[in-house]
Formats: C-alpha cells, structure tokens, sequence
C-alpha cells in the first residue's frame, strides 16, 4: 500500500492538532470559528486518508491514539515552525513596503480613545503607511489569528480571548467603568457607584459569538466579594445592545466610557468608580515589524 501526505491539507492539520490540544471536538469547534460537524468531517476524512485512527471516542472525552499522540507531539512542532517562518517572511515584507494594517471595533468611539495617538503616529513616523478598518469584535479576533490585521482595539474583556490564542495586549484607554441603565431605576440617581452598590442587581451580558469573555470578566470583578453575577438577559453583539437595550429593562449593563450607546431618552450611565475598563490593543507576539512596535510605543494610557 502506497503511503502519501499529498491529499492532507495544512488545514485539515490544523485542525487535527486543535481537537488534540483543547481534548475534543466541541472547545476545538469554537476556537476554529467552525461548526462541530466540520470538524468531525474533517478528522474523518483526515483518518481515512491517512489509514490511521487517531483518536479513541466515547460519550465523555476524546483521547489520543497512540498513532495520533505520535503525530500531534511532531506536527504540533513543525507546523509552529512553519508559522514563525511565515510570520517572520510576512514582517520582512510588510516592512518593505512600511504598512500597519489596524482594526477598530465598530462599536466604540475612536475620536474618544484612538483619533489623538493615530494624529501622534502620523506625525512621528510619515513614510509609515497606515490602513484602518472598523469591523465587528469576532471579525477582529478572527483576522489578528489570521495576520490579516497588525494589530486590533478591543474592549479589555476580550483579552481573555486574546490570552486563549497566544496573541499579547497592553491598555490603549482607561476609565471609570459605566454602568448602563434605566433612568427609572433606584441606582440611576446616583452620581457615582461602587461595586457593593451592584452586588444584588440584575445584569446584561454580551455573549460575542461563542465566547464568553464578558461573563467571565464580569465574574472576576464580583469575585472579591465571593458573589456570582446574577446575569438574566444576553446579547450576541455590541451592536444587539446598541439598538435592543430597552430603558424598561429592570437589569444593568457594564460598558467602557468608549462604548457607542446613543442618546437613548430613559437610559443613564453611572461612573462606577472603583471598577476600571476600557479599550486594548491586541497584537500577534511573532510579529516583529518594526511599524508595529513604533505604533505600540506611542500607546500610552491614561490611567
């Protein structure tokens, strides 16, 4: 019998070291931004192209074979190597042609945390050509992990995401976090909050695709208090906030001082004072360009 590699796609490698990593189909779905049937296909096909089983399967877990652990622990390495090459020849020719390719949420407000350090970066660095984009939280995730972005502005809850995918993150903009409300709600007469003011309130969160880093966020500010977040209603966007947040609705959402919320009669914003967020940038550690790094000197946060 013929052995080949010819029919095995990077992709379809990728994936198979996914399953393998995160130790089953539906964590590795979610990582991939792919269904959990297209990644069961895809180890399928995989298996039968290769002749080899690589993974024990029952109702519980997911295991490696010993063929398959054999094949993660070589390819897992190689395929490192072969992005660390692609990244570094990427970085030689982007710095040929001196471009910083940067994505903005299209749900924050850049003229409040963006406009003065790209007037900044301009300024300094001229010959540097700067390409901007606005785009929603999951597209900007997805195109950093692809390199298709230098760099990305996201609210500080996504680091969490940006942490799980290997990618650093530094603050670009700080305040006092908001709370978002009724104006007929008790809380709404208050000109500041603490954080012991929200311990019993009902909360908004944002679900962004198949993360849940804004639950998780919100779990960690509560925990000191060893309170859990009494979360009753979900949104699957910033945008969904935007436009179905309700001045009836009895719960609290927590947003950054960056957040576009329009001027909705009926709903109020809180300054929380002892709670900060706002917006960070995200960035790929094995991009070495040198525009990158001049862009990520110039972010200087006000705390």
């Amino acid at each position: 019998m013929e052995l080949s590699l010819e029919r095995i796609t990077l992709q379809q490698i990728e994936i198979f070291l996914c399953v393998a990593r995160r130790g089953g189909f539906i964590k590795a779905a979610d990582d991939l931004h792919m269904t959990q049937s297209a990644v069961s296909k895809s180890i399928a096909k995989m298996e039968k192209e290769l002749g080899i089983s690589l993974f024990w399967r029952n109702t519980r877990k997911t295991m490696l074979t010993e063929a398959g652990e054999l094949l993660y622990q070589d390819w897992n390495r190689q395929l490192n190597d072969i992005n660390d090459s692609y990244i570094k020849a990427r970085s030689l020719q982007d710095t040929e042609y001196v471009t910083l390719r940067i994505g903005l949420l299209n749900t924050a407000r850049p003229e409040r945390y963006f406009w003065d350090l790209e007037d900044r970066f301009r300024r300094q660095y001229p010959d540097i050509r700067l390409l901007l984009a606005s785009e929603y939280m999951t597209e900007l995730g997805k195109k950093l992990a692809d390199r298709r972005y230098d760099a990305v502005m996201v609210p500080d809850f996504e680091h969490f995401d940006l942490e799980r995918h290997g990618m650093c993150w530094k603050w670009a903009a700080r305040s006092d976090a908001q709370a978002l409300m009724s104006a007929e709600h008790p809380l709404a007469q208050n000109t500041t909050l603490k954080t012991e003011d929200l311990l019993n309130e009902e909360f908004v969160a944002m679900e962004n695709g198949s993360s849940s880093s804004y639950r998780q966020d919100l779990a960690e500010r509560f925990s000191p208090w060893q309170v859990k977040p009494n979360i009753v209603l979900s949104y699957q966007n910033a945008y969904e906030v935007k436009y179905l947040f309700r001045n009836s609705s009895k719960a609290i959402l927590l947003v950054d001082a960056y957040f576009d919320y329009p001027d909705t009669p009926g709903v109020v914003q809180v300054p929380v004072t002892d709670q900060k967020n706002g917006i960070i940038c995200g960035w790929n550690p094995h991009n070495q360009k040198p525009a990158l790094q001049h862009f990520l000197s110039l972010i200087r946060p006000e705390q």
